[in-house]
């Protein structure tokens, strides 16, 4: 939906109960990366599933990737969308989700050495200007 006319999108749906509209975005545009790339996810005993090391690797790589199409997508079309996304792998997960960038409103924390259980990636296009 980022990549469409976000303001119709909320009349028909609106963000809810989310703080901004970066927060709506970066739900409506997630997804868990390990429902598309084929990795093992054992599940514990009590229900919890683990991801192995390599796998979370693997998940991340795949999330750069598609990161930086989708940022190339932002920047071909006219005018140039600032696209921010966000790829993150963890024990449990990997996770991919993108929006606009938008002055005063972020996805992710901006220190991302604040997430100590799971690795993250955020790859920002280049502003319009550049």
């Amino acid at each position: 939906m980022v990549l469409t006319n976000t303001a119709r999108h909320l009349r028909d749906t609106g963000p809810g109960g989310f703080i901004d509209l970066t927060a709506w975005e970066c739900s409506v545009n997630s997804f868990h990366l390990e429902d598309y790339v084929p990795v093992t996810v054992d599940v514990l005993d009590d229900g919890e599933p683990v991801i192995a090391e390599a796998d979370q690797r693997l998940l991340l790589a795949q999330g750069l990737t598609l990161a930086l199409h989708i940022c190339h997508l932002g920047r071909s079309v006219e005018p140039p969308l600032q696209i921010r996304c966000i790829v993150s792998a963890g024990t449990t997960n990997g996770t991919f989700r993108f929006h606009r960038i938008r002055a005063g409103q972020q996805g992710h924390h901006p220190d991302l050495d604040r997430y100590t259980l799971e690795k993250m990636i955020v790859i920002d296009t280049d502003s319009p200007s550049s």
